[in-house]
């Protein structure tokens, strides 16, 4: 190590010593740094600089002006080249400052080549290596060089992080309809005004146990558990959810779900089977195809998301209103909670590409991007492993988290443990 190296661990290790441990053990060897000169200098790390080579102080101010006026109290994840503490540290109104590592080894490198002893040193301040993973400080900064950074046992609080940076763009891109799905969903209109609410599938099932069932690559390995179980006495029978993508999928193993779901406006006749049994129940969302309503063969059920598209047909045709954040597996498990379901197993719900694969029956690229694109991407799986994904997975995934911690009634199983570990979710082996 350096003299500055050791010049800041004496300060750190006055103050936290379980990290004055784990620096002085640090690895820097799988980051590839140097020195990176603009108008000034900063350091770049993997081809990633952790501040501007320009203005620095301009880039810390522009961070720190994302908290409230006169706050009294700051969290900021990563540390960058140290520049937003220094300047927290200058404001006598800030009261409580923590500093979250992200990454100790590049912290340690950080340390190694630059003098941080000013922030450091100062008693408002609290390093925070132990991190919540599961929750964010009401008011914080991120340093964003530093999310691409993290190290793998804070991948979780990473997505986190750059899902909540992406909110304010998400429900704007998801609460606002262009035109022509406007249309489209007022056309909708007086099939929705005919068609029965979704809330009444509670008349029809009072399940105990729910499976539902989404497209991914794991969801081939049960088959036959799925096939067993639709095949138990009525009173044991477990209901049955699927999503529309992974019907073709199911019947083609002679496995039938009560109920799909299906919210997408590009879900056409093409990604669904020809012969669709009656007995399967159609909960469609506005969006919809009008032509696949139409040769639906069973009964459809109409329902809406929370999101204020919908506040005017909800005004117009009252329907249930179940929980949705971009992805169809949402308000699939939704409403197996909705009937009640005491517990939930989540089959094929892989928010990832294991097995090098997209999807359960389709072929790569058929449902969304190829897996070729999910290289620079990924999740932790069921077994500590890193498996390939994309963010808009890594997005779902944290919703239902999210949602999965909010019903603690309701008891959740993940089958698998090759897609990505779910948390709330207990692991269930299933055999046939």
């Amino acid at each position: 190590m350096t003299v500055l190296f050791d010049s800041n661990l004496e300060i750190i290790n006055q103050r936290w010593p379980l990290l004055s441990q784990m620096l002085n053990t640090a690895s820097v060897l799988d980051l590839s740094a140097h020195l990176v000169q603009g108008t000034e200098q900063t350091i770049s790390v993997n081809g990633i600089q952790l501040s501007s080579r320009h203005n620095r102080i301009a880039e810390a101010q522009l961070l720190i002006s994302q908290l409230p006026n006169n706050s009294s109290e700051a969290t900021v994840y990563g540390v960058g080249m140290g520049d937003v503490p220094t300047i927290l540290v200058q404001n006598s109104a800030i009261k409580h400052i923590r500093i979250c590592i992200l990454n100790v080894n590049l912290f340690a490198l950080l340390l190694t080549y630059t003098d941080q002893r000013q922030w450091l040193s100062d008693q408002r301040l609290e390093l925070e290596f132990q991190l919540q993973h599961h929750r964010l400080a009401q008011q914080y900064i991120a340093i964003t060089p530093e999310l691409l950074l993290s190290s793998d046992d804070n991948a979780r609080l990473r997505d986190l992080l750059v899902f909540n940076n992406n909110l304010t763009y998400a429900n704007k891109s998801h609460g606002s309809v262009d035109d022509k799905l406007r249309l489209r969903m007022m056309e909708n209109l007086a099939t929705i005004k005919k068609d029965r609410d979704a809330a009444d599938l509670s008349s029809h099932y009072q399940p105990t146990k729910t499976l539902v069932i989404a497209t991914g690559p794991t969801l081939e390995l049960h088959y036959a558990y799925l096939r067993a179980q639709q095949t138990l006495p009525k009173p044991t029978r477990p209901l049955m959810i699927s999503v529309d993508t992974a019907l073709k999928a199911l019947l083609n193993e002679n496995i039938i779900p009560d109920i799909v779901v299906s919210i997408d406006q590009n879900i056409s006749r093409q990604l669904l089977p020809d012969n669709i049994p009656t007995s399967v129940k159609l909960v469609y969302f506005p969006k919809s195809r009008q032509d696949v309503l139409q040769w639906w063969p069973g009964q459809r059920f109409a329902a809406y998301s929370q999101s204020q598209v919908y506040d005017e047909l909800h005004q117009l045709a009252p329907k249930l209103r179940l929980f949705t954040n971009g992805s169809v597996i949402h308000p699939a498990i939704d409403l197996a909670v909705y009937l009640k379901s005491k517990t939930i197993t989540l089959f094929g719900c892989d928010f990832s590409y294991p097995h090098n694969k997209t999807h359960a029956f389709w072929q790569d690229g058929k449902l969304g991007p190829s897996v070729t694109h999910a290289k620079q991407h990924w999740v932790m799986n069921g077994h500590g492993e890193k498996v390939a994904t994309d963010l808009n997975f890594r997005g779902y995934l944290l919703a239902l988290e999210h949602y999965i911690h909010s019903k603690p009634h309701v008891i959740f199983y993940n089958v698998s443990l090759d897609g990505a570990a779910i948390d709330g979710t207990h692991y269930l082996e299933c055999k046939s």
